[in-house]
């Protein structure tokens, strides 16, 4: 009974590999796979899709734990607050209490000089008169001439303190705000970027990972097939590969489909031996090659639904 239950299932693999009798070979649907990783490391702190889902393009996928980059954000945000405000004060004067300390010297500056004019002219009158020596004037004169240095003084520096910064400084400050408004956007990108979303629409093909786990950046999470990306396999008998060639239009039909046209996208380049569960040494040595075609409608395909494809 076991010897003919083998010799049954030795007939029916060689009938799924070899060329059927209406001219058509056996193959299989396969579809493309894309593997979504998280993009940096961290905790996994969630995953919103399980096996067999259909996720569309911007979907939530999984979130990496993001309390580290909400501080290095609100960092940033406070460091590009300093340097903004520190642009701004550039641009514009001191205050009038900035400048108080300035007034009040020059108050103490305009008295001195006050003083120096008089008593110049007092002893201006007297020098006539030869009671006061040429010397004693032009210490008086050079007084005056002092106190009058030492109020203009402090008036470009009043002056200077209502104008506002050089235009280098004004713009150095405004590149300092910039740079820090960038440092800004970038962390912000971090943050959102620990909030891994569907960038395709297809089926989840495995969930490699769980809530609670360390990921690092690079690995993957989630397995997807996209949606459009299944195509055809089949092999050919070396006898028959001359009929087939890169671009090349087949059949393809499937139990409950409709049949429909693909495209030959890759023959190849070696061959393989029939399934070693054909123990004939005849059969082991017909040597079958692969050929991958895309349908014109891959969306109306399941992946792992065998197919017939004709030339």
């Amino acid at each position: 009974m076991v010897r003919k239950c083998l010799l049954l299932a030795t007939c029916l693999v060689l009938a799924g590999c070899q060329q059927t009798p209406d001219n058509s070979y056996s193959g299989y649907v396969e579809s493309q796979t894309v593997s979504i990783a998280a993009p940096q490391s961290g905790w996994l702190s969630a995953v919103n899709v399980d096996r067999g889902d259909t996720v569309r393009d911007g979907q939530p996928l999984f979130r990496l734990d993001a309390t580290q980059a909400q501080y290095a954000l609100s960092g940033a945000e406070n460091r590009a607050t300093s340097a903004q405000a520190q642009a701004a004060d550039l641009a514009k004067g001191a205050r009038d209490a900035d400048i108080a300390p300035l007034t009040a010297q020059r108050v103490q500056a305009q008295s001195q000089l006050d003083l120096a004019r008089a008593n110049e002219a007092r002893y201006a009158q007297l020098e006539p008169k030869g009671y006061v020596s040429a010397t004693q004037m032009d210490s008086l004169r050079a007084a005056t001439k002092s106190a009058l240095a030492q109020l203009a003084n402090i008036d470009r520096q009043i002056e200077e303190k209502r104008l506002a910064s050089r235009v280098d400084q004004q713009r150095s400050a405004q590149a300092q705000a910039a740079a820090a408004k960038a440092d800004v956007a970038g962390a912000q990108y971090t943050v959102d970027d620990r909030d891994v979303k569907a960038r395709l629409t297809g089926l989840v093909d495995e969930r490699l990972r769980e809530p609670g786990e360390f990921v690092a950046a690079g690995s993957a999470v989630l397995t997807v097939r996209p949606q459009g990306r299944e195509f055809v396999r089949f092999y050919v008998p070396q006898s028959d590969l001359a009929k087939f060639r890169v671009g090349g239009s087949v059949r393809i039909a499937c139990d409950g489909c409709k049949g429909q046209t693909a495209k030959v996208r890759f023959i190849s380049p070696s061959a393989e031996f029939t399934p070693p569960v054909i123990y004939s040494v005849r059969e082991r040595q017909k040597l079958m090659f692969l050929i991958e075609a895309t349908p014109e409608a891959p969306d109306a395909l399941h992946a792992g639904q065998p197919v017939d494809v004709r030339l």
